[in-house]
């Protein structure tokens, strides 16, 4: 019996199940020996982000989308909602998760997804982030295959509304154009952890989050660095991040001062994101954040300072 996640029941479709898994086979074995390149996230809430999430991979040309469930309870008519989003982009829903969304579930169901295919490559993200690559996603991972990389590395750019409040997802506007600035709220007021492993090889495991990966070589930041645009900031954020605080405090979660940080700001300053403070370093942009030269050195920098003191 695999390990799961104690707080919940997890239905794996995939090929390699014992008999005490409850289960059920979606990877079929039918692949296209072409398909080397898969994207995957997981979807327990945000299903406003969702048609946004696969259209933009979609665009890069990744025509493998996997996508894993996780659902409160069994009652849930969250899958069903799930389903219908992914059939027109042509995903495939992977992976089920029913129970507490604690820190080692969405690890669980990338690792998961990832080991079906050891050898290929997987760009990974939560359905909040989009990636931004500096060439053609084939072309840019054929290069990092070549140099013998096994993982790639980003940092999060969040992305927040024109006056710093927080509109509901609209789904007949492109995000870029809802949420305008991109900045630094995570790490500046979050005081959260801002870096990802954005594409990794299947045998490549991931730590909590897609911070670090724990095996394999990664592509050095000085030679590529991939920002993550985090579209996080909308009208339920503050619902969000105090449900968030309740159940990580329940279950000994030591990461719930992160969300108790934005609370406490929110609400300092009357429901919005302070747009003029220098610290965030907010832009007005699209796809191309003007700041990214200057917060990619910082992360370099952050990134030798956690070498010095042996935390990396």
């Amino acid at each position: 019996m695999k390990v799961v996640p104690e707080n919940g029941t997890y239905v794996q479709f995939s090929l390699d199940l014992d008999k005490d898994d409850l289960s059920l086979s979606l990877f079929d074995g039918n692949r296209d020996e072409e398909t080397m390149i898969h994207f995957v996230t997981v979807v327990g809430s945000r299903l406003d982000l969702l048609p946004h999430t696969l259209k933009h991979y979609r665009d890069m040309g990744i025509t493998s989308l996997l996508v894993n469930v996780h659902l409160d309870g069994y009652k849930s008519t969250f899958y069903e909602h799930a389903a219908a989003i992914c059939e027109p982009f042509g995903a495939k829903i992977v992976n089920v998760f029913a129970g507490r969304w604690l820190q080692e579930v969405n690890p669980f169901l990338y690792r998961q997804t990832q080991r079906q295919y050891l050898d290929d490559w997987f760009v990974l993200a939560d359905v909040d982030e989009f990636q931004v690559y500096p060439r053609r996603l084939d072309d840019f991972l054929e290069s990092m295959e070549k140099q013998g990389y096994d993982y790639v590395q980003g940092f999060v750019i969040d992305r927040i509304a024109k006056d710093g409040r927080f509109p509901p997802v609209r789904s007949d506007v492109p995000l870029w154009e809802q949420y305008p600035l991109a900045g630094l709220v995570t790490p500046r007021i979050l005081n959260a952890n801002c870096f990802k492993i954005v594409a990794a090889k299947g045998y490549v495991r991931l730590t909590s989050g897609q911070h670090r990966a724990t095996n394999g070589i990664g592509c050095p930041i000085e030679q590529e660095y991939i920002p993550v645009h985090h579209f996080k900031w909308s009208n339920d954020v503050l619902a969000r991040l105090r449900e968030r605080v309740e159940v990580f405090k329940a279950y000994d979660e030591q990461v719930w001062p992160e969300s108790q940080r934005f609370i406490d700001y929110y609400c300092e300053h009357q429901g919005r994101i302070d747009v003029q403070d220098p610290d965030l370093l907010l832009a007005e942009t699209t796809i191309e954040y003007h700041n990214w030269p200057k917060v990619r050195g910082m992360a370099l920098r952050k990134i030798q300072q956690m070498k010095r003191r042996g935390r990396l």
